[in-house]
């Protein structure tokens, strides 16, 4: 069982092994340099394969439970193999529903968000209840007879854990969020009580690039400084990251600037190192969940369908509700819409050029084969997830 005890022996020594390598400019490293093809971002069939080994066997997260927060709640979402309906029951759990009338196939509902008490499909009103269950069959005396407890809505597995849904693609598989993330991960997610935050505000991208490369770019420590040079790269470190590897998922720690002052002293892990470092878990198999000292990012990346160069990426921020925060409203929300403000202007000028043309340049066909260096060990255990899951050899 891990405790907190354990979790605060993994940070301090994370936290030693990243003051020795702000000392030494070194980093957490891969034992060899692998090589990548631009047919890992491009082929068609391995994003197919992508789409049913990774989004339709295992569990990732979709929405933070404050986004349906009361009964009847709801927020739509684009899975890889379905388009779904999440929504908050009348027991307080959570249901995902697809978006798909069983009469015709008429999309249930368009709008991103809301709150419902009754489905009503806008093309012969066919109608279900909040649990997917067949309500109402228009004209139902000359339709014909059919068992309706056989045509709610379909359902694909949900699990509502540390405060985040997570779902399986698939309403053939069931979801244990707990045993997919292992019980040291289980634990330290336990630990941030995320659930007693609220979502702020999440966005939502669609990009025409690869999930992959969306996802490698925000694993990434080596560009910082080259990529960001007058925003990130003034306050974070580049290139030293302290690692701690979990198998489906790993846990690492990188260095603001502030935390040189502690170079050359043995330190130990306490509340004050936050404003110093950035922790982050890659939660397998497309989210990065970052700890700042005042809140929590989640950015989560997943492909459109089995096209092999579109993706959606989802940006939330996690934090105290008003109430919780001691602040004034207003003084609240231009907080946030700040601290939005300052990474939407990242994305758009510097991150999202960059990871665009990396995937334009996937269509060359002479480019030649591409390298993953030692030091990029988070990208490396990425792959070696995703590998795993489908099946590829490595």
């Amino acid at each position: 069982m891990t405790t907190a005890t354990d979790i605060a022996a993994l940070r301090t020594r994370a936290l030693r092994d990243l003051l020795s390598h702000l000392d030494g400019s070194a980093t957490d490293q891969w034992p060899v340099v692998a090589g990548s093809s631009t047919t890992d971002f491009a082929d068609p069939v391995r994003a197919e394969l992508e789409r049913d080994r990774i989004f339709g066997e295992v569990p990732f997260i979709v929405a933070h439970g404050s986004e349906v927060a009361q009964r009847n709640d709801f927020v739509t979402v684009e899975l890889p193999r379905n388009k779904v309906i999440l929504i908050r029951q009348r027991d307080g759990g959570v249901k995902a529903l697809i978006n798909s009338c069983r009469h015709r196939g008429a999309e249930l509902v368009s709008e991103e968000s809301g709150k419902c008490r009754l489905f009503s499909c806008p093309y012969h009103r066919w109608s279900y209840d909040p649990s997917g269950a067949l309500r109402t069959v228009t004209l139902d005396s000359t339709f014909g007879d059919f068992d309706r407890s056989a045509y709610g809505l379909v359902e694909v597995p949900v699990e509502e854990r540390h405060g985040f849904i997570w779902v399986i693609d698939n309403p053939h598989r069931q979801i244990d969020v707990a045993a997919w993330l292992g019980p040291e991960v289980d634990a330290i997610m336990a630990s941030y009580a995320i659930g007693d935050l609220v979502s702020i505000d999440p966005h939502t991208y669609r990009r025409p690039v690869n999930w992959k490369i969306m996802q490698d770019g925000f694993l990434d420590n080596y560009h910082v400084k080259y990529a960001h040079p007058n925003t990130a790269g003034k306050m974070l470190h580049t290139n030293a990251v302290a690692l701690q590897d979990f198998g489906r998922s790993f846990w690492f720690l990188t260095a603001r600037k502030t935390l040189d002052q502690f170079i050359g002293h043995d330190v130990e892990w306490t509340a004050s190192m936050e404003a110093h470092t950035i922790e982050s878990i890659f939660l397998g198999p497309n989210t990065m969940l970052l700890k700042h000292a005042t809140h929590f990012e989640l950015l989560t990346f997943r492909p459109i369908g089995a096209n092999p160069g579109e993706s959606i990426m989802q940006m939330r921020i996690m934090a105290p509700s008003v109430e919780a925060s001691g602040l004034e409203p207003e003084h609240w929300r231009k907080r946030w819409a700040k601290n939005w403000g300052l990474l939407i202007a990242i994305l758009h000028d510097e991150d999202f050029p960059i990871l665009d043309g990396s995937q334009r340049s996937m269509n060359n066909l002479d480019a030649g084969p591409m390298l993953l260096g030692r030091n990029e060990i988070a990208s490396h255990l990425f792959r070696r997830l995703v590998d795993d899951l489908i099946g590829a050899a490595r």
